[in-house]
């Protein structure tokens, strides 16, 4: 069998993104069996967006965004999902170790180990399917994660839709920033929070702030889309982990979402982070966000983060 390659990108068609310097997926891939494949990914040491995390972990959020990747070419290569056809994630997971996040002195070739289960054909189309992901570097295991997702005719997604089918003509005014730093950025179109609701929280372990939506942002916006991506709501709760288990960096080493439905533009939207546990000394912390709009919850997300600030001295 030949080894996987990284010398080259993935066709942009195939992982549903326009620039090139935002796919992370390389261009040789792996069948082992009817339901089980191979593929390769290189993270860079810097990305405009996903950045490293205090110049010292690789972004976590390169591991979810790969997978999101990955769930689009595997579903296009291997069972033929027409690339027109549109795809809703209803659960992304990731559980890394922080060690195997360090950076070193050259970009990191991934290996993404595929098993997809639960798959669903409708008159021999893909339908939906879970697909539970090793990923690698070399010899040594980073983590597993998990992405469940459902794929649908054009036809069928527009009906479903309904007006929110087509992107929007114009955003409504989105809400003040809050500081970068509070929030582990740098630049303010960075910011994915407004500043905190006075009242929302019920005490200081528990905070509430409005969604801010930038369509001009090249990565969580690198094409236009009818609704408010999965990426961006990954981002939110990672920066509202920020905000509360701070004041230093915090590398949110596991992430559990859950996408409930779509998350529309016209609307406001408000993340609600809390930590559902005491504080136990300067181990991981658990943290808890949801997403509300209308009245219901649209999105939910448990993170465990580790003080990022701090001296490392390996997994806690």
């Amino acid at each position: 069998m030949s080894p996987l390659s990284f010398e080259r990108t993935a066709s942009r068609d195939l992982v549903h993104r326009r620039a090139i310097g935002e796919v992370l997926l390389t261009d040789h891939w792996i069948r082992l069996a009817t339901h089980r494949f191979k593929v390769g990914a290189q993270w860079p040491r810097g990305h405009g967006f996903y950045s490293p995390v205090n110049d010292r972990w690789h972004d976590p959020l390169l591991a979810a965004e790969s997978i999101r990747q990955a769930s689009s070419l595997v579903s296009h290569v291997f069972y033929d999902l027409p690339r027109d056809h549109p795809t809703l994630m209803t659960e992304l997971s990731t559980d890394l170790d922080p060690d195997a996040l360090l950076l070193d002195d050259r970009p990191v070739d991934v290996e993404l180990a595929i098993a997809c289960k639960d798959v669903v054909l409708h008159a021999n189309r893909l339908a939906g399917m879970t697909m539970d992901v090793l990923l690698s570097r070399g010899a040594t295991e980073m983590g597993h994660a998990r992405m469940v997702f459902n794929c649908m005719r054009g036809s069928v997604y527009r009906r479903l839709r309904g007006a929110y089918a087509e992107a929007p003509a114009r955003l409504p005014a989105q809400p003040e920033a809050l500081p970068p730093r509070e929030v582990g950025r740098v630049v303010e179109a960075d910011v994915v929070l407004g500043r905190p609701l006075e009242g929302g929280g019920g005490d200081r372990h528990e905070r509430v702030w409005p969604l801010r939506v930038n369509w001009s942002h090249p990565t969580l916006f690198d094409h236009p889309t009818d609704h408010v991506p999965g990426m961006l709501l990954l981002e939110a709760a990672r920066q509202a982990a920020h905000s509360l288990a701070g004041p230093g960096a915090v590398l949110a080493a596991s992430m559990s979402n859950h996408f409930h439905r779509y998350v529309e533009f016209d609307t406001p939207c408000l993340v609600r982070a809390w930590l559902p546990d005491p504080p136990q000394g300067s181990g991981p912390r658990r943290v808890r966000v949801a997403a509300e709009q209308r009245g219901a919850v649209v999105y939910e997300c448990t993170l465990t983060v580790h003080d990022a600030s701090a001296p490392w001295g390996g997994s806690r």
